[in-house]
């Protein structure tokens, strides 16, 4: 009887020992890094995040937060600017928006936001930037029939058609790319009602089908240094129902986890070095994958703040995520920071790291010195 009571008082502490620790120590810590109707887009390895807010009720401003506040990067001579990707430099890619309507590009970098227009004969969508100044965009021809083309912009501003998969009337979207200039997007005939899409990624000229999980649509959504990618591939079970994936050593693997079934959908949108992923799912809102299985998000936070990590968009390789979040039905865009931080390097990975020199380094001190911060409220 003695036994039989201390087995179960044994139990019930392991039990409340166990959910004592899910509650005291969280994975992660959230900050908010964007006042309340704001959506985050990006993260770069030094954890500035950058994103679109409201500048006022009728218009959007792209942001950059360095935690120490958000920097409101403007709308050039528009109406309104948004946020898509920052680089290690710093250098913040975007949309701005002028009176006439017209979607523009612009590069933010030490204080200035330049304008760099547009593809010339293309409505175009500028999607992501590399360490050296590299841009994947994709664009289609006004007032035609054919499907969007996916570019490449140098540095200097030339665009190269990447040219799509082989298919009759065929369109290309380039979403994402790598310091390699290895590219990750989608491609296929452009057909009605929905199109037949592929993920594919691209390197040097050549493309690769990434496979599929029986059926389309596909498309690689973002890529890392190693040209491992993620995204979404169409399950045969339903209309719309698609699982996150994983494409490394020239495999696409499921890591969905569910088995495939109607009304199941998931989609990876981030990647890092070490092969971590972030997306959303319906069942788990926000996840990371990091090698074993989805978790959800909201569970490796505290739960008293009350947050729903709904859609994460990139993770670097220190583990921080910029995601968009929901508390009390309000948006945020926030980050989230482990609270023990990863120790891992990326091995194997010999990408050359571009040491700033004094001038550059105060140049960059300079401008941020300049920068206006607004802080945020938690």
């Amino acid at each position: 009887m003695q036994a039989r009571h201390g087995i179960t008082l044994f139990l019930l502490f392991l039990s409340l020992g166990t959910a004592h620790r899910a509650w005291a120590y969280p994975e992660y810590r959230v900050t908010v890094v964007a006042p309340a109707n704001s959506s985050a887009t990006d993260i770069n390895e030094d954890g500035v995040v950058v994103g679109s807010y409201p500048f006022s009720t009728t218009s959007v401003h792209a942001f950059l937060n360095r935690g120490k506040g958000l920097v409101d990067l403007g709308a050039l001579r528009g109406t309104a600017s948004s946020a898509v990707a920052i680089n290690d430099k710093c250098q913040v890619l975007g949309h701005w928006f002028t009176s006439a309507g017209q979607q523009r590009g612009f590069i933010y970098y030490r204080g200035t936001a330049r304008d760099i227009g547009v593809n010339a004969g293309f409505l175009t969508t500028y999607s992501d930037i590399n360490n050296d100044g590299y841009i994947t965009a994709y664009g289609t021809v006004p007032d035609s029939f054919a499907g969007p083309h996916g570019f490449l912009r140098s540095p200097g501003g030339t665009f190269r058609d990447i040219g799509s998969l082989p298919f009759d009337n065929p369109m290309t979207f380039a979403y994402a790319l790598n310091n390699y200039k290895q590219i990750t997007g989608a491609s296929g005939p452009l057909l009605f009602p929905d199109q037949p899409l592929r993920a594919f990624n691209w390197s040097r000229g050549v493309f690769r089908d990434l496979g599929d999980f029986g059926t389309e649509p596909n498309a690689g959504r973002a890529i890392n240094d190693r040209g491992e990618s993620t995204g979404y591939a169409a399950l045969v079970t339903g209309f719309r129902d698609r699982h996150a994936f994983l494409y490394s050593g020239g495999r696409l693997s499921d890591i969905d986890g569910r088995p495939g079934t109607e009304d199941s959908s998931s989609e990876g949108t981030g990647i890092n070095n070490h092969g971590h992923v972030v997306g959303n799912s319906n069942h788990l809102s926000g996840f990371v994958y990091r090698g074993k299985r989805m978790q959800s998000l909201n569970a490796l936070i505290d739960p008293a703040r009350g947050w729903d990590i709904r859609f994460p968009q990139a993770i670097n390789d220190a583990g921080q995520i910029a995601a968009t979040a929901f508390r009390s039905g309000v948006q945020y865009a926030v980050r989230l920071d482990l609270i023990r931080p990863l120790a891992l390097k990326a091995e194997g990975l010999e990408l050359a790291a571009k040491a700033a020199t004094e001038a550059e380094s105060k140049a960059d001190a300079d401008a941020q010195a300049r920068e206006v911060v607004q802080a945020v409220k938690q």
